[in-house]
This record gives C-alpha cells, structure tokens and sequence, in this order.
C-alpha cells in the first residue's frame, strides 16, 4: 500500500510540473516578441536608420528573439540558459554593429553603456 501511495504521489508531482512548463515558455516567447517591435522602433529614432538598414536590424532582432524563445523552451539549467542568452545578446550587438555607419555605430555604443 505504501508503494502505490508512493507511486501516486510522484505521479501527481511530475504531471504538475509537466502541465506548469508549457506555460511558463509561451509567457516567455510572448514578452520576447513584444519586445523586438519598440526595440526595433527605438533603434529607428534613436539612429535614423535607412529603410534598408530597419528591415536588416529587424531580421536580426527576430532571429534572436526566436533562438531565445527556443532555448527557454529547452530543459537546461538556468546557469547554460544565461550563458546562451549572453552569448546570443552579444551576436546581436555584433550583428546590428556590421549594418550600421561609423556615426550610428558610435550613437549606438554609447546607448548600450546606459
């Protein structure tokens, strides 16, 4: 009898952990695609940036909002999550240096320091 109470009770735990992930992701793939459009706003005003030069920032700001949204979907740690999400902020950073100008790219360093 204590087995099967044994048994019961791990099953309850597991399924209530298992039913409580999928949430958490989508809540986290929701707030990280609103994020991308007023990013992708604010780097527009804050760098003057050519129609050209949006559609690529944009491209970029979508592509790592969706490789986060998939690695908080992934059963990691949190230490290997932050250490992803670091590394993919960082290529971003590099990314969106490559498409801009000498006078934009130094607007938009210095934004980062803030």
């Amino acid at each position: 009898m204590k087995i099967f109470k044994l048994l019961f009770l791990s099953l309850l735990i597991s399924s209530n952990a298992f039913s409580q992930s999928p949430q958490s992701s989508n809540e986290q793939e929701v707030s990280s695609e609103s994020i991308t459009p007023s990013e992708i706003e604010t780097l527009v005003e804050l760098l003057d940036l050519s129609n050209e030069q949006k559609d690529r920032v944009s491209q970029v700001l979508n592509g790592i909002t969706q490789k986060n949204a998939k690695v908080s979907s992934m059963n990691l740690t949190e230490e290997n999550k932050t250490q992803i999400f670091e590394g993919n902020k960082q290529a971003k950073t590099s990314m969106i240096l490559n498409i801009l100008n000498e006078t934009q790219k130094a607007i938009y360093i210095e934004s980062l320091s803030h």
